[in-house]
């Protein structure tokens, strides 16, 4: 291969690698917090809705979620399979790089365990999500009846990538 031809190849490959270097897990996360919801508690547990939205370069994960109002708050995953649903509790979620998130009834949530009194509809509460890569974010919880906590997760599906980014949940 001529030298001129070798330099340029070897040129664009470093721009190549510097490329696939500056996305992914190598760059950096810039994440925000849409609106949150929970529901009025239910059996001992409040679901919430939230979308989390990666505008950087770089992948994140979600690693916990904590509140005052609560014993406990879970992620987890719904999936139905052959009529059935499953619950399950995962250990963290993945925020890709120029992605969003969407917890939601009935698939990837956030699950209350055990909330106080203090979790009645028209209420708030401070909820603190803590990510591997980027700050925690403290976001206002209000509290609504599950079926209006499904129409406004509904409504906000129906609003489209313009909403504020991709689904990657």
């Amino acid at each position: 291969m001529p030298r001129p031809r070798l330099l340029l190849l070897l040129a664009a490959l470093g721009a190549l690698a510097a490329l696939i270097g500056g996305c992914g897990p190598g760059g950096e996360p810039d994440l925000t917090v849409g609106r949150a919801q929970a529901s009025v508690p239910i059996a001992g547990a409040s679901q919430v809705v939230v979308d989390v939205t990666n505008h950087g370069d770089g992948d994140d994960r979600l690693i916990d979620a904590e509140t005052d109002v609560a014993l406990d708050v879970e992620l987890h995953l719904t999936e139905i399979a052959d009529g059935r649903a499953t619950m399950t509790t995962l250990q963290e979620i993945d925020v890709p790089a120029g992605e969003r998130v969407r917890f939601r009834p009935g698939a990837l949530h956030l699950m209350l365990v055990l909330p106080d009194e203090t979790v009645v509809a028209g209420g708030t509460f401070e909820l603190r999500l803590s990510f591997a890569r980027s700050e925690d974010l403290t976001v206002p919880v209000e509290v609504v009846d599950l079926l209006d906590l499904v129409e406004s997760a509904d409504a906000e599906d129906d609003a489209g990538p313009d909403a504020g980014g991709t689904d990657a949940g």
